[in-house]
């Protein structure tokens, strides 16, 4: 008896050992089959392996694991939570998942089950958890909770990228509203004295019609009567006028008539003057192009035409020196007609009056020249080396001078009248 007493008390204690287990594997005890989930944190607000979990203040579970995550390029904490199955399968998928710091500078997570979501969370699910602080209760009760927290977040995040979309159009809007200001300001001031001068002359009109007001009032006087003795004429004349008239249908009507009979040799007639006009228009072009080539030519070579000239002109007087030398002594035509000494000094003296005389006009176009490029000179040393030419020039002409002077006693001397034939 006693070895089966002792059976079955042992089987009575086995079935109440595996009744309790039984019965706390639906509770929060550590008994109860487990799920994990992972929550990421920015912060993890010293939160280790171990801390509590807590559901309404109750503790629902610990933290079993800890890792860093790079979530948009940021590090952030993963928490990983461990709850029984059947209080997981209670919380909304949308439920506040917080970390709690505690006086005692012991943390915990607290889950909050305030969703409205009716699917569940899931064991492996990756939830984001929301930030909080110690004065969260307090803050809570001025409607500033963790969750209105993070809406305040986003919408804050939404309303600055919103101003980073919208700032460069702002900046451009502003730019162009400011060079829009600058130029009215520009054309404001280029326009004011045009304005202020027009404002001016209609002052000024207006100051001359009132000054010549009794002059107007007289002319206007004037064309009324002028208006009255030509109503009168023309009372006067009106048969004449309605002849006149008569007289001018009868033309139109004859000259209707000549151009219904000879309308196309009108036409042609007028084609014809159409193509004069044109070929007119064409010479009259062609001869101001010839012009203008005319005057620039004639500019241009304005020196070489006065040099030709005189050349002609000297010609001219060296061929009348000539006649005047073959009539006043024929016999220099003659092969046999032999020069004196002084006739050979005299032809020396006229052949020296040549080339001076060449040099001269080659002096005076060179001055010409000279004047030119002065009056094109701008800047200081240019008028300055201008100046040193034109001193160049009158140093020549001084020599110029002297040996004109040198020539006309040449040819003062007593010429011999004797000549030898050969």
């Amino acid at each position: 008896m006693r070895d089966v007493t002792v059976g079955l008390v042992v089987l009575a204690a086995i079935a109440g050992l595996l009744a309790l287990m039984g019965m706390a594997s639906d509770g929060p005890g550590f008994l109860a089959r487990q799920k994990t989930v992972d929550v990421i944190f920015r912060d993890g607000q010293g939160i280790r392996v171990g801390s509590p979990v807590r559901v309404a203040g109750l503790d629902a579970g610990n933290v079993v694991d800890l890792d860093l995550v790079k979530v948009k390029n940021v590090l952030c904490a993963r928490v990983r939570i461990s709850m029984p199955a059947s209080l997981l399968e209670k919380l909304p998928a949308d439920s506040k998942i917080s970390i709690s710091p505690g006086l005692t500078g012991m943390s915990h997570v607290s889950i909050v089950a305030a969703g409205q979501s009716t699917a569940t969370l899931t064991a492996g699910q990756q939830v984001w958890g929301v930030e909080s602080s110690f004065f969260d209760p307090i803050i809570e009760q001025v409607g500033l909770g963790p969750a209105e927290r993070s809406h305040l977040a986003h919408t804050i995040a939404e309303v600055r990228e919103t101003v980073d979309s919208v700032g460069p159009k702002v900046r451009e809007v502003l730019a162009s509203l400011t060079e829009t200001t600058g130029n009215l300001k520009e054309l404001s001031v280029s326009i004011r004295p045009a304005v202020e001068k027009t404002v001016g002359h209609v002052e000024d009109l207006s100051r001359r019609i009132s000054a010549n007001g009794e002059k107007i009032e007289s002319t206007i006087v004037r064309l009324e009567s002028i208006t009255r003795q030509a109503d009168g004429i023309i009372g006067e004349n009106r048969q004449n006028i309605q002849a006149t008239m008569g007289s001018v249908r009868n033309i139109t009507a004859s000259a209707d008539d000549i151009l219904a009979k000879d309308r196309v040799k009108v036409e042609k007639l007028l084609d014809g003057l159409d193509i004069l006009r044109a070929r007119a228009d064409r010479v009259l072009y062609r001869a101001d192009i010839i012009a203008e080539q005319g005057v620039q030519i004639v500019t241009h070579n304005r020196a070489d035409i006065e040099r030709s000239i005189t050349n002609v002109r000297d010609a001219t007087d060296w061929g009348n020196k000539l006649v005047q030398k073959i009539f006043s002594n024929p016999f220099v035509l003659s092969p046999f007609y032999k020069p004196n000494n002084e006739d050979l000094r005299v032809q020396a003296v006229y052949d020296a009056a040549q080339v001076w005389s060449k040099g001269a006009q080659e002096l005076n176009d060179a001055v010409k020249t000279i004047e030119s490029v002065q009056a094109q000179a701008k800047t200081p040393e240019q008028q300055q080396e201008v100046a040193a030419l034109q001193q160049k020039a009158l140093a020549l002409a001084e020599r110029l001078n002297q040996t004109s002077s040198a020539l006309a006693e040449g040819l003062k001397r007593p010429v011999s009248s004797s000549r030898r034939l050969r």
